[in-house]
């Protein structure tokens, strides 16, 4: 299916969530990029994934039983993030954050939806009228427990230097609006008792907060023409995704109500897992799209999107959407017994684990239906163009405290990665194209070396001289005259670890070295160059170990984009590419310029193209004036500059 087509299916089962509530300090919005304040009301806003009563075939258990608590048996559900309600709970619950099966608003707060509206007697055109809003109310705020333990693996597996968690739940565009508040004297107070309880809340508690979810009962919804929905039980890194969200929200609701953001899944978690409980997206989203339903290629449920995990200090954000799956196998027996039904009435452990083992066969077809459906209709790279890829980029350890992406060369073990790996500081200043102080090689993720185990007994001799002569970024910390080199491969759920030797780094202007591993194992899967530059707009993808590094088992993740710049120089320019181009004075390519996300820890990594085959090989991203990566702006070398490294 078409995006639009998509999106014409999907909108019926997306909405936006709204709360306003008594707010005469002004605190309620903190961590809200967009809100509204006047007469001492606040109000809030958040995407939701609309559920009319019977759109599902096999709705969860709990929530049938959480409708039947509150009486709402006939009514349709909206589900998103609980972040939304969260500020407007009564002061007990609100200062004890967490789940609640019977949440209590404080007085004067309301909450109400805006749903696509069929105009009457057009339910078979599927045309809208104006939207409309609906009067709802909180019927609970439920955790997601394996989503939630996913999203802990990551933030155990903070590697910061400086001592404070490195990673935080949130839009960049949040801290702005923080700032306000903290500014604001009359909220000073509060804010900072607010602050204080955000900043000591610990990883097991903002992982199980990010991923709360409030559950909202609305009123039937008036429609002649019952609409349903089906799930996509199996995701598989590269399957495209549509988002369907409201950004800005209350800022202009009308205007930007069920927008649509597109993209792919670049990493499943738990990693080697066959179903995921997380999934990590390369796609572009904004705030007030938390809580929105995201789609698959065949317009089935995939799951809700999260805010983002976002690294302080830094614009960079990773997009995070908990699995539908992940949701309905953690709303189990336990939580059903909470809400007040009998023991008696409800089946046991074993029972359980057979009843969700049918579900699950009976979604198995619709689901590999679905996949298959999601592979058939990707963009333009095939799944085993992707799978021989993904194969064919290892992670490279310098130490206990760098990592990078590598390339597999040949069956003999050979790896290709960058020079700036392993002696950061010849790139310091300038870069290989001499652009000075407009690149940052995007290498540089550190493990803590407090909490490093070591991998493997291997050493290599790498010089450090002049280290701290240059300012490049913090991976030149910890660096030594002497460093274990590791690489990992990683074989569908099996993860390997290789010591390796240094046998080749550039000393010209092209960032490259070549890596020997010291035992080969049996399986190893090379990379297949292409020698032919890609034009400007080409479709491309990076494959590259991306921020969290090797102790959080992730494999490589995977961003897509296009070749926006081919730079190039005449070949009498570059002695290294004489005898590899048929004649002289002709231009030949020194560097790809793509949109693909790059982040710190990719580089190294492979840029392929629709037939996964490699074009270039990644080096590094832009950089704003102030420091800060710009993941959508980033360089590679082209294979054709790289011809003699492949001919040896």
């Amino acid at each position: 299916m078409e995006p639009q087509e998509i999106a014409a299916a999907a909108r019926h089962f997306a909405a936006m969530a709204r709360i306003v509530g008594p707010d005469p300090k002004a605190v309620k919005m903190r961590r809200h990029a967009f809100h509204l304040h006047q007469s001492g009301s606040t109000t809030l806003s958040a995407s939701a994934v609309l559920l009319p009563r019977g759109a599902l075939a096999d709705p969860p258990p709990l929530l049938d039983r959480i409708c039947a608590a509150h009486g709402h048996v006939a009514g349709s559900v909206a589900l998103t993030a609980a972040s939304l309600v969260e500020p407007f709970l009564v002061a007990e619950q609100r200062d004890k954050p967490g789940e609640e099966l019977h949440p209590r608003l404080v007085p004067e707060a309301r909450l109400d939806v805006l749903v696509e509206h069929e105009k009457l007697g057009n339910a078979q055109d599927g045309k809208s009228g104006a939207p409309r809003w609906l009067p709802a109310r909180l019927l609970a705020m439920v955790d997601v427990p394996t989503a939630a333990d996913s999203v802990l693996s990551l933030l155990k597996h903070d590697d910061s230097l400086i001592g404070r968690p490195s990673w935080d739940v949130g839009w960049s565009l949040d801290d702005v609006n923080q700032k306000q508040v903290e500014n604001d004297v009359r909220s000073s107070l509060e804010s900072n008792r607010n602050n204080s309880s955000v900043e000591s809340m610990g990883p097991s508690m903002l992982a199980k907060s990010a991923t709360r979810i409030a559950i909202l009962g609305i009123v039937t919804l008036n429609s002649n023409n019952a609409r349903h929905i089906n799930v996509s039980v199996m995701q598989h890194q590269g399957d495209s995704l549509l988002i369907i969200g409201s950004p800005f929200g209350v800022m202009s609701p009308f205007h930007f109500f069920n927008s649509i953001s597109v993209g792919a899944v670049a990493n499943c978690l738990p990693p080697a897992t066959v179903r995921s409980r997380l999934l990590m997206a390369d796609i572009h989203c904004l705030p007030g799209m938390e809580g929105a339903p995201v789609f698959d290629k065949n317009s089935c449920l995939v799951g809700l999107l999260m805010k983002p995990l976002r690294q302080r200090g830094s614009s960079i954000e990773v997009q995070l959407m908990i699995t539908w799956d992940s949701i309905c196998t953690a709303w189990n027996s336990t939580k059903l017994e909470e809400i007040g039904r009998s023991p008696s009435e409800l089946p046991d452990d074993k029972n359980v684990d057979s009843k969700t083992m049918e579900l699950r066969h009976a979604d198995n077809y619709r689901g590999f239906v679905s996949s298959m459906a999601n592979n058939l209709n990707q963009c333009c790279i095939s799944p085993t163009s992707l799978v021989e890829a993904t194969s064919s980029v290892v992670l490279v350890t310098v130490g206990d405290t760098s990592w990078a992406s590598g390339i597999i060369l040949n069956n003999k073990g050979l790896i290709l990665t960058n020079a700036h790996l392993l002696e950061p500081w010849r790139f310091g200043r300038t870069s290989p194209l001499g652009l000075q102080n407009k690149v940052t090689l995007s290498a540089g993720e550190h493990l803590n070396a407090r909490e490093n185990k070591p991998l493997q007994p291997q050493r290599c001799k790498v010089s450090n001289e002049d280290a701290v002569k240059h300012e490049v970024s913090l991976f030149n910390l910890g660096f030594k005259r002497e460093k274990r080199i590791s690489v990992r491969l990683d074989h569908g759920e099996r993860q390997m670890w290789c010591n390796a030797s240094v046998v080749f780094i550039s000393k010209g202007p092209l960032d490259v070295a070549l890596l020997q591993m010291e035992k080969v194992p049996i399986e190893l899967n090379a990379i297949i160059p292409e020698f032919v530059c890609p034009t400007a707009g080409s479709a491309i993808y990076v494959v590259g170990h991306g921020l969290f590094g090797p102790r959080s088992g992730l494999c490589s993740s995977l961003s897509s984009g296009v070749v926006s710049k081919v730079v190039k120089i005449p070949s009498t320019q570059h002695s290294y590419l004489v005898g590899f181009v048929e004649a002289d004075n002709v231009d030949v390519p020194v560097m790809l310029q793509t949109t693909a996300a790059v982040h710190p820890g990719a580089s190294g990594g492979v840029l392929v193209d629709s037939h996964g085959r490699m074009v270039g090989l990644v080096t590094s991203n832009a950089k704003h004036g102030g420091g800060s990566t710009i993941p959508h702006l980033n360089f590679s070398i082209p294979c054709k500059s790289l011809e003699m490294v492949f001919s040896k």
